[in-house]
């Protein structure tokens, strides 16, 4: 589970380039994938300086992409295991589509050129983000880069929101 609410952080964290890093920083238990926070989450590096534009962008496309994944679940009873082995299949695929519109606005986010070696673009934020760390300079952190009062416009109905105080 990740503690955000907000569409940007899901779009961010459902992104190839997350998976990326995921696959590559992960342990591995006899062969299957480990997620664990010290060695994936807070490691990856997030879009140091997105514009308001690319972070709605990002947050519209996970809201679509869950729009899309949600129906498609309703209409045809699958599990989310299931629509995303529809993704082994050859041809159009709306949920490929979905997702390759989301991971075009997060490499907007982070300024990466579409020919860009992904993981070597964020090997090299995340060292740069150690070093201005290491200065004692701020850098952006995890999760929505908006302050508080602007956050509630990237939270959805379909979000799951975290306890007010």
């Amino acid at each position: 589970m990740f503690g955000f609410e907000d569409d940007y952080s899901f779009g961010v964290l459902q992104s190839s380039l997350h998976w990326i890093w995921f696959v590559t920083k992960c342990g591995k238990l006899k062969g299957d994938f480990r997620y664990s926070a010290e060695s994936v989450f807070d490691t990856f590096p997030w879009p140091q300086q997105p514009t308001r534009a690319q972070i709605k962008a990002v947050a519209e496309a996970a809201v679509t992409l869950r729009a899309l994944r949600r129906e498609t679940m309703r209409k045809l009873n699958y599990s989310l295991r299931d629509l995303y082995r529809t993704l082994d299949q050859p041809g159009d695929n709306p949920l490929r589509n979905a997702h390759a519109r989301l991971d075009a606005a997060v490499r907007a986010a982070y300024e990466m050129a579409e020919a860009v070696d992904p993981l070597a673009f964020l090997l090299e934020l995340n060292l740069a983000c150690a070093a201005t760390e290491k200065a004692g300079e701020k850098i952006t952190p995890l999760g929505l880069p908006l302050p508080r009062e602007e956050q509630q416009r990237f939270v959805t109905e379909d979000c799951i929101a975290a306890p007010t105080e």
